[in-house]
């Protein structure tokens, strides 16, 4: 009979312990829809304690807390992931949130257009229980070209090149890099919000950094740079000052003309008065 209570005991207890990590509530959002190909993208994760109990997440050997699965739409078996993150290790207390942002990167290298989903996992601390996110859909693509140039740095052949996609309603300007012998795309990065007002101007420098002036708002234009990584290196805002915009080459360097540079204004003392003075 003792042995018997004892297993219903231990059984009563695992009940109580899975109805408990019954009420952890797992959100995943990527922080866009869509992003172009060889881009950071990243994820925002929320966890939310509706138990009366404090939850430690903690990573053990080999057994991470927090697992992403990553799947092509239309697709039942996950993507192989080429490395395992470590997230940072938290505690929930009764009836609280933590969010956090990741790079999906860090995992999965995606290197083709297409639609995706993500799906995070976490591990309570019983070390079986689990409780899954939603299915987090996003996409990517390599939008459409405007410019590009094939280099030799360090012994590679590459392709720099300018893209033009959409991003939550506007239209943006992405830099991409990809090796030419294997086709696969290193990196890209944001460079600029893009009003197609004027053609946007793309130089390359003597180390082949590819410099990009746009009208980005009917008051407001980007000078952005781009190295041949794939990283953005500056970004700059400049006003109109003259009847001719574009960018210049001499032998001091690329330079913008026909624009002055854009000071923001101190906290307290903005004069605008209308949404299209506004830098994004």
């Amino acid at each position: 009979m003792k042995t018997l209570y004892r297993l219903l005991l231990f059984a009563f207890c695992l009940l109580m312990v899975a109805q408990a990590y019954a009420q952890i509530e797992v959100r995943l959002e990527p922080v866009r829809k869509d992003f172009v190909v060889g881009e950071a993208i990243a994820f925002k994760i929320t966890i939310t304690n509706h138990t009366d109990a404090t939850i430690p997440l903690r990573n053990t050997p080999g057994r991470p807390w927090l697992n992403v699965a990553l799947f092509r739409r239309g697709e039942h078996n996950p993507i192989s992931p080429h490395a395992v993150a470590r997230f940072p290790e938290i505690t929930l207390t009764p009836g609280s949130s933590r969010s956090f942002q990741f790079n999906i990167g860090s995992m999965y290298r995606i290197s083709t257009t297409g639609g995706y989903y993500a799906i995070a996992t976490v591990r309570m601390p019983d070390g079986h229980t689990t409780h899954g996110s939603n299915r987090a859909l996003f996409a990517t693509t390599n939008g459409g070209k405007l410019r590009d140039f094939n280099v030799s740095v360090r012994g590679q052949r590459l392709n720099l090149s300018l893209r033009l996609t959409s991003v939550n309603g506007k239209q943006c300007i992405f830099g991409q890099v990809k090796n030419i012998d294997t086709n696969q795309v290193i990196r890209a990065c944001f460079l600029a919000e893009y009003l197609n007002f004027m053609r946007p101007s793309v130089l390359l420098d003597g180390a082949f950094n590819m410099h990009v002036l746009c009208q980005s708002t009917p008051e407001f234009y980007t000078y952005a740079v781009m190295d041949t990584h794939g990283k953005r290196t500056s970004a700059k805002l400049y006003k109109r000052s003259g009847d001719t915009v574009d960018l210049i080459g001499t032998g001091k360097g690329i330079f913008p003309i026909g624009l002055t540079p854009y000071v923001a204004p101190e906290p307290g003392k903005e004069n605008i008065h209308k949404a299209s003075e506004r830098p994004f």
